[in-house]
């Protein structure tokens, strides 16, 4: 742990003396920036209108994003080659640069909607084989950035928190086979699903590794998105099997520089295999959703304080208003005074909730954490 860091996310989790609560919010859906330039967002920010994730929006409201983060060389090299197998009316099918081919919507930017997956580039094997050439551990390419790495040696230098953030070892091989065929790829190949598996950690293990001795990994931030409402995709028993042997290979790296935090980024209710997680100290669950049946503070009463959160603020309240948005965050205020715990809402903000509810929604987090 360093405790030279000012970024008051890191001292809110790792428990050191901190004024408050780093302000964050987690992005928008398109359609609700939308809505919003109709009630009172100022038309400068139209241009964000098509934008999950808008720095200049994140400005505007004034988020405090602490940080500096490095991404390990992970992507396929060589892609596919992009085609278009048929144009539609409404859609095109074509198979992209991932190799995954999917019919994909002309107004999906417009209406939100995912592609509709048609067939993803590995299904036995002799595909995973092949499609290993492209993510060579020898490739010299596999590194991160120069620039990246400068980056991170400024920022420590200023006391701020460097972070690595990838994707895990449930989502990327799901990436390569779809829902469907990973989830029977478990007893059909286990021994293929164990080598993306360990393939994908290497990738970036060696990476972290490679970096100079004076760059410090604080934090991991991990893409992680393997549950539902009614649970994780895969139980504890075979997360450990499968995935548990990933995260453990990455984490022994980064604890090598100092890593004390890291958190996943996991929709749905991940509860079942939190344990899990915490054995590797992945120790900040996010965005701890309360309608897949999250519960912030029964997890704390669990897990102790070893367990870290951000999120778990519901958003049907913003969409009442006034007493239900006071109440929601009165709800919120023992685990905020616990410790460990960042507020805010536990995904992207929809389009049912209106500019005023929003901004009065903020004002109250405010006060709350004495901002």
């Amino acid at each position: 742990m360093r405790r030279d860091i000012t970024d008051r996310h890191y001292r809110t989790f790792t428990y050191q003396d901190v004024d408050r609560v780093t302000d964050v919010e987690f992005g928008f859906w398109p359609q609700t920036i939308r809505r919003w330039l109709n009630e009172g967002l100022p038309a400068e920010y139209a241009s964000e209108r098509n934008r999950m994730f808008s720095a200049k929006l994140d400005a505007f409201f004034g988020f405090e994003n602490e940080g500096v983060g490095m991404t390990p060389n992970m992507g396929m090299a060589p892609p596919f080659e992009e085609r278009i197998i048929e144009r539609k009316p409404r859609s095109v099918v074509m198979r992209g640069a991932d190799g995954i081919m999917a019919e994909r919507f002309t107004d999906d930017m417009d209406d939100s909607s995912i592609p509709r997956f048609i067939e993803f580039p590995v299904k036995t094997p002799e595909d995973w084989a092949a499609l290993k050439e492209r993510y060579r551990l020898d490739d010299p390419a596999r590194k991160i950035a120069d620039e990246q790495v400068e980056r991170a040696r400024a920022a420590a230098a200023e006391g701020r928190t460097v972070s690595v953030n990838m994707a895990g070892f449930y989502g990327q091989p799901r990436h390569w086979m779809g829902f469907e065929n990973l989830s029977l790829a478990f007893y059909d190949h286990p021994g293929m699903v164990r080598d993306m598996i360990e393939h994908w950690a290497e990738l970036a293990a060696r990476q972290i590794e490679a970096l100079p001795a004076d760059i410090p990994v604080d934090y991991v931030a991990w893409w992680e998105d393997m549950a539902s409402r009614n649970g994780p995709f895969v139980g504890p028993k075979m997360f450990r099997e499968f995935c548990q042997v990933g995260y453990h290979r990455v984490m022994t790296a980064v604890k090598a520089r100092g890593c004390v935090l890291a958190h996943v980024d996991c929709d749905g209710n991940p509860h079942d295999i939190i344990g899990n997680w915490l054995e590797e100290g992945v120790n900040v669950m996010f965005p701890v959703e309360v309608a897949a049946g999250c519960d912030a503070e029964a997890w704390r009463a669990e897990f102790g304080r070893d367990l870290r959160m951000r999120g778990g603020i519901a958003k049907a309240p913003l969409v009442a208003g006034g007493a239900a948005i006071d109440a929601e965050l009165e709800r919120v205020k023992p685990l905020l005074e616990d410790g460990g715990y960042i507020p805010h809402l536990d995904h992207l903000v929809p389009p049912d909730i209106s500019y005023d509810n929003y901004r009065y929604y903020l004002d109250r987090k405010r006060k709350l954490i004495g901002k």
